[in-house]
């Protein structure tokens, strides 16, 4: 019997260093994947969605005329990548109208008032439309 504890015994010390070289064989080290860097519609995109998106366009009655302007500043500083100069310019002009029919409602009688809510509906509508077709690029 004290034969088979021998072997058996020799077996698992057998076992136990297969194991440990084993575990000391030199591990890969994995290779580094760059992140891909965005192209310039993907930073135009980021750097104007928080000025044109859904939230914002949906808050505009509620934004004084300042807020709207400075909007309008930050957007001007923005220079859109080739093939979107078009529709940045819709969005400038979207804000510039949102901006007059801001500056139209305080203490104006009822035409007036019209007029620059149609003028804010207006901005609005050229937002969504600008929104869409960037969108789709």
């Amino acid at each position: 019997m004290s034969k088979c504890l021998r072997g058996n015994s020799r077996f698992w010390l057998l076992a136990l260093a297969v194991l440990l070289l084993a575990g000391c064989k030199q591990q890969t080290i994995p290779t580094v994947v760059p992140l891909p860097t965005p192209d310039a519609h993907a930073i135009y995109m980021m750097l104007t969605m928080k000025y044109t998106s859904d939230d914002v366009i949906l808050r505009i009655y509620d934004m004084s005329p300042d807020e709207v302007a400075r909007i309008l500043q930050a957007l001007q500083s923005i220079e859109p990548p080739d093939g979107l100069e078009a529709l940045h310019e819709q969005a400038l002009d979207a804000y510039r109208i949102i901006c007059k029919g801001k500056l139209l409602l305080p203490g104006a009688d009822p035409v007036l008032r019209s007029e620059a809510y149609f003028a804010i509906d207006w901005g609005i509508g050229l937002l969504r439309d600008y929104r869409e077709r960037l969108d789709k690029q």
